[in-house]
């Protein structure tokens, strides 16, 4: 056999727009990550993804790279150039070589590059790599999209993309034209993209729709602290929240806080929060109740909270009472939840206009018609 001279670039007879060449190790790794690569030093850590990279074996020497011959716009308006390189493939593999993390680095790879005319093809040949329902979890593609828009959240909870399922249910609520009855785990019917894409896609497109509502709600755990009843539930009413209203009240700030035991009186004891199983309650006092259940005693709202159908429960549930919260205050206080009912009370919350659509028409118009 010729062996290939490290290089120089070979084109496949019959293979259109894939052309192959060995290149030396280094000058691999000077290429930059894929714009949406996922968090690839969180993956390193993973014992399963060491286990399986610490030790060359031959099929670690063949590496993907993709290359723009045309210049284009990424979905968030950043230019990219034609002639511009990316690693597709073999991420985690370069961090651990980088890192001194194997038993021996390769020499040279044979490097696999891909010639596409526009960025989002070459989006389309990266997810090929990986399956999101199997090597990279649908955490680590909404990671992968922050990364592209440029994301700097602070919560290590966001950061890794562990708000994945409270961004499906609320797109399933606030868009379902969009996103449909089940959120980001809708499938199209659509045969010419497959069921992988298209959910990468929404998921890309989610982030962007709702990128005020993900940094808005990261700032605020971040100043309240992460607390177990902050749960995915929790979260999705947090967003839709913030959807409606554009900020977030002090008020809600303040009920977090209590929840976490992070306020303190003027002796520096730490502020509880009144509950009882009859009688008036504030707005604080029913979330935290609902927290407690089951146990505390009362009427549970949330029965299945943690669940599926626990959704359906307690997000008119704490975006009621977050709601109060704001328009009330915090010492208004009710024997009951919304008269006409938690899940009357929610549709009619989804029907109020959006913040962003009510800014918009006040920008353009200078009049507000709601």
């Amino acid at each position: 056999m010729t062996p290939l001279e490290v290089g120089v670039w070979y084109s496949l007879p019959g293979i259109p727009n894939v052309v192959i060449s060995l290149q030396k190790t280094s000058d691999f790794l000077a290429y930059p990550e894929w714009i949406t690569q996922r968090n690839t030093k969180q993956r390193a850590t993973k014992k399963s993804v060491i286990d399986h990279l610490r030790k060359l074996f031959p099929t670690h020497h063949i590496v993907g790279l993709g290359k723009l011959t045309k210049d284009d716009e990424w979905e968030d308006g950043t230019k990219y150039s034609a002639g511009t390189i990316w690693r597709l493939d073999a991420n985690t593999r370069s961090y651990l070589w980088e890192s001194g993390k194997t038993d021996r680095i390769p020499e040279n790879v044979l490097c696999v590059m891909y010639l596409e005319d526009s960025l989002i093809k070459l989006r389309r040949t990266y997810w090929t790599f990986d399956n999101p329902t199997a090597a990279e979890v649908a955490a680590e593609v909404v990671t992968g999209c922050q990364k592209s828009l440029g994301m700097n959240l602070k919560t290590k909870k966001f950061q890794e993309g562990q708000y994945v399922t409270a961004l499906s249910y609320l797109c399933q609520y606030d868009d379902p034209d969009n996103y449909g009855i089940k959120g980001l785990w809708t499938e199209t019917n659509d045969d010419t993209i497959t069921q992988s894409e298209y959910r990468r896609t929404k998921m890309q497109n989610a982030i962007m729709q709702y990128k005020d509502e993900i940094i808005a709600v990261d700032n605020l755990l971040n100043e309240t602290g992460i607390n177990k009843h902050f749960d995915q539930t929790f979260i999705t009413s947090l967003f839709l929240l913030h959807t409606r209203r554009g900020t977030f009240h002090a008020n809600i700030e303040h009920i977090m806080k209590l929840i976490n035991e992070k306020v303190e009186d003027e002796f520096g004891d730490i502020v509880t929060i009144s509950m009882s199983t009859k009688g008036r309650l504030n707005a604080t006092g029913w979330i935290q109740r609902e927290n407690k259940q089951p146990g505390f005693g009362g009427t549970v709202y949330i029965p299945d909270r943690g669940k599926m159908d626990g959704f359906a429960q307690g997000v008119p549930f704490f975006t009621y009472w977050l709601d109060v919260a704001v328009e009330e205050g915090l010492h208004h206080k009710q024997n009951q939840g919304a008269k006409i009912g938690y899940q009357k009370w929610f549709q009619e919350f989804l029907a109020r206009p959006r913040f962003k659509q009510m800014k918009e028409q006040v920008l353009t118009t200078g009049i507000l018609n709601y």
